[in-house]
């Protein structure tokens, strides 16, 4: 989806309280819903072992006592993994991603403010894509440390295993890739990429 399509309130917000007057926008598009359904997917299958074992136990309890804080909180756990790709599902459909010629900015609209993320052209250092059919795939950001959520953010991969580092990466298994950390089941991807390229060749221009 590129910027030329794209409207709603996401865009509107951005247009109206984002975009500097010396900023341009090269492209904009929203994450794809069941794409973000599969992010961190081993959160549902541990979810459905949880809640089974949790059944299991109470179905063959012969006498239910009071339920205690600790089993709360185990209950409230495995409910929130099971529901992990409605919450993400949910998130994409709130969410709008906008490349300028300067930074990359991520919205997103919450239950009570609209959430913002963004990132400089020197903030990101690299990134990597995954190609699907029709122009669509996802981006993943390498960030430097000064926007990383944790100070291994931005060489966290090179500490994981040859073979285990392209699932881990690509599903979003925490802490070694946040929802924020890329563009995820974008359509035209090749816009999108040519925008962060743009971008990462402005930064080096010398300003007016």
């Amino acid at each position: 989806m590129t910027s030329a399509g794209m409207g709603g309130p996401l865009a509107n917000w951005f247009h109206n309280h984002v975009v500097r007057p010396d900023e341009t926008l090269l492209w904009a598009g929203r994450p794809g819903v069941l794409r973000s359904m599969l992010f961190n997917f081993w959160y549902f299958p541990i979810g459905v072992f949880l809640c089974a074992l949790l059944f299991m136990i109470w179905w063959k309890s012969e006498e239910p006592g009071d339920i205690r804080l600790p089993e709360i909180a185990l209950i409230a756990g495995s409910l929130w993994l099971l529901t992990s790709p409605l919450r993400y599902g949910w998130r994409a459909w709130q969410s709008a991603y906008f490349l300028t010629n300067e930074r990359a900015v991520l919205l997103r609209k919450g239950f009570f403010r609209l959430h913002q993320t963004e990132y400089t052209a020197d903030q990101i250092t690299d990134y990597h894509i995954r190609r699907r059919p029709y122009d669509r795939g996802d981006i993943r950001l390498r960030l430097s440390r000064s926007a990383a959520a944790n100070p291994y953010q931005d060489d966290k991969m090179k500490w994981l295993p040859e073979k285990s580092r392209t699932l881990v990466s690509w599903s979003g298994s925490a802490p070694f890739a946040l929802y924020s950390d890329g563009l995820w089941g974008i359509d035209t991807l090749s816009g999108a990429v040519a925008a962060i390229d743009r971008m990462k060749r402005d930064a080096l221009l010398p300003r007016r």
